[in-house]
């Protein structure tokens, strides 16, 4: 048999993985058993993934969670901390600490009273104040506190949205450290989606015809609990109208994870027998977890019966009703160009998709003074339209009539008036203004009721 001298390869659709044999036998003879080894050369890009998978160890490089710090936040609380530690020294110079808190904050003839502050920003300085001198330390931090006044404000649901793509940006790295480990080369502008089941915590890869590239992604993610962390955090993604999560499903995710920790056993392996998930040796399970859980040397006694009252509550209900009488929390998310996207919410974290957080922050006020402002003119209007209310649908057949014995709309009557009384809005208190209204049409009523 001769061995020609020629370069073989085969490759995945996409490329994922090639495979290059180089033969440098070209004038060597053979019998019809091939006695000689055949060179295969895997070159740099594109190494014999299978193999790496069966020889590297497992490690879980994926993390849900990232430990998000808002920067922002961690300089105000310093601010803080700082300011009422130096408050602190000072009150301990005198007699009656606690006192002199007070004195400052609410007697307007101390020496010491601290002028120019509103009514909550001087109950939130005194309160802080008195708790730092009772514990060393403050056990809250809160908004309005007078040494925020001129600090951008941290709203909660523009935090949590950061924190979101913090983690979406980590997980992102991570995953590509994951494919350059295992040598795995995802084609540019190859949309994949990710599903994982939740009873075997294992990822399944679709969106592409090349089975191979499928395949070998696949098997990269379900390394370690590298699927199960993406699992997490697509759930710490999710967004309030999302359809793909809910919380009953949650309830028995969280319910199966918690007995198989405890137990070994998988409820959705298990057979149901009279009301009850038990092992194929016919031991219900419910028993098994409840002697580990009391064997546990690491939790208290509550702990230990607050766990076994709702975990055994909900095993119960789920043997009752049957395992799959509530549908299991499989979750997907899509990944393209380096960058995982949530699918099936509104808020989308994954690249060049998170401008809407920029947006939702820019819609805030800045600071305490500006929300000030911004809840003054809100309240007006809101005192504005509840004053119009009182010309009522109740109402509409009193004839309300201008100086001219025109009969004026609802809509002409709220024009007349803020166009009309606008002087008097500026010069005087709103609500003054409101009931000076009120009276003006309650006397159009009386001569309605008179002519």
């Amino acid at each position: 048999m001769t061995i020609t001298n020629t370069t073989q390869s085969f490759s995945s659709l996409k490329g994922a993985i090639k495979v290059t044999n180089i033969d440098n036998n070209s004038s060597k003879e053979s019998s019809d058993t091939l006695a000689d080894a055949v060179s295969v050369n895997i070159d740099s890009d594109g190494l014999n993934t299978t193999s790496l998978l069966n020889s590297l160890e497992e490690e879980t490089v994926i993390q849900a969670r990232n430990g998000y710090v808002n920067e922002e936040e961690k300089k105000q609380k310093q601010m803080i901390d700082e300011h009422y530690a130096k408050m602190n020294e000072e009150n301990k110079n005198f007699a009656y600490p606690s006192a002199h808190i007070s004195e400052k904050y609410f007697d307007i003839a101390s020496p010491y009273y601290v002028e120019g502050l509103t009514k909550e920003e001087r109950k939130t300085a005194y309160s802080q104040e008195i708790n730092y001198l009772n514990n060393g330390h403050l056990i809250t931090y809160r908004s309005n506190d007078p040494v925020l006044r001129d600090m951008p404000l941290i709203y909660g649901d523009v935090d949590v949205a950061q924190r979101k793509a913090y983690d979406r940006e980590k997980v992102n790295e991570q995953f590509q450290t994951l494919l350059n480990k295992y040598n795995v080369t995802i084609p540019q502008d190859t949309k994949l989606t990710f599903t994982i089941d939740p009873n075997t915590l294992k990822a399944t890869v679709s969106g592409t015809d090349d089975e191979t590239l499928a395949k070998a992604v696949e098997d990269v993610m379900n390394t370690a609990n590298n699927a199960k962390e993406l699992f997490r955090h697509i759930i710490s993604s999710r967004s309030d109208d999302s359809t793909q999560y809910n919380g009953t499903s949650a309830s028995k995710y969280n319910l199966t994870q918690n007995i198989k920790n405890v137990t070994g056993y998988n409820l959705k392996d298990l057979e149901i027998k009279d009301g009850k998930f038990v092992t194929e040796d016919g031991t219900n399970v419910a028993e098994i977890y409840i002697k580990k859980i009391n064997e546990n040397p690491n939790m208290s006694d509550f702990v230990k019966q607050m766990s076994i009252a709702s975990n055994v509550a909900g095993l119960t209900k789920l043997a009752k009703n049957g395992f799959d009488s509530v549908p299991d929390l499989v979750l997907s998310i899509d990944y393209e160009n380096g960058s995982f996207y949530d699918v099936k919410q509104s808020e989308n974290f994954g690249t060049g998709k998170r401008q809407w957080i920029d947006e939702l922050k820019a819609s805030k006020p800045k600071n305490l003074t500006n929300l000030k402002i911004e809840e003054e003119s809100s309240s007006k209007t809101e005192i504005l339209k509840e004053a119009f209310e009182i010309i009522s649908d109740e109402n509409k057949n009193i004839k309300l009539l201008d100086k001219d014995r025109h009969i004026l709309s609802k809509e002409e009557l709220m024009l007349k008036y803020l166009l009309g009384y606008e002087e008097e809005i500026k010069n005087e208190d709103l609500y003054s203004f409101i009931e000076k209204l009120k009276k003006k049409v309650d006397e159009v009523k009386i001569d309605n009721n008179i002519s």
